[in-house]
């Protein structure tokens, strides 16, 4: 149960960020896919080398720490450059998406630095069942909003 605390607060802080910088949170979700990619093909190139300067974790392991921050990091880049939102329920469905996507993405990091416990081992196996799919569908709807989504302009007082 302890583990399904840490996930839901694992979200709830993902969710938090994205909602409280009030951006939306489409192209920073596409970002962090991109940045999935990246920690895919450098994590285990980049630990050794942050490991010879000194940096030594245990828990949780280094190498799960470098495949958040490489996921994370094109994501906050982008996000202080996105369009801020106008509508409230825009805002909060976005960065619920981010969210989902983020902790699905850096899944695989987040279970080497918590310990699975067994009255979690059921909702963790449906959870990974479906993980392509919520993958995919949260991609797709950041990949909608920046296809459909229109900013709101300011009214041209030279129109009237």
């Amino acid at each position: 149960m302890t583990y399904l605390v840490l996930l839901a607060a694992y979200l709830i802080a993902f969710f938090v960020i994205a909602w409280a910088s009030r951006r939306s949170m489409a192209v920073p979700a596409l970002a962090l896919t991109a940045g999935a990619v990246l920690a895919k093909m450098w994590t285990d190139s980049l630990t050794p080398l942050i490991a010879s300067t000194g940096v030594i974790v245990i828990r949780p392991p280094l190498s799960s720490l470098v495949a958040i921050a490489l996921t994370l990091l094109p994501a906050l880049l982008v996000m202080a450059r996105s369009h801020r939102v106008a509508q409230r329920h825009h805002g909060i469905v976005s960065s619920l998406v981010f969210a989902v996507l983020a902790v699905m993405l850096t899944y695989g990091a987040f279970v080497n630095a918590v310990v699975l416990d067994d009255g979690s081992q059921v909702f963790v196996t449906q959870l990974l069942a479906y993980d392509k799919i919520i993958i995919t569908v949260a991609i797709v709807m950041a990949l909608g909003e920046v296809l459909f989504y229109k900013k709101p302009h300011a009214r041209d007082e030279h129109k009237k």
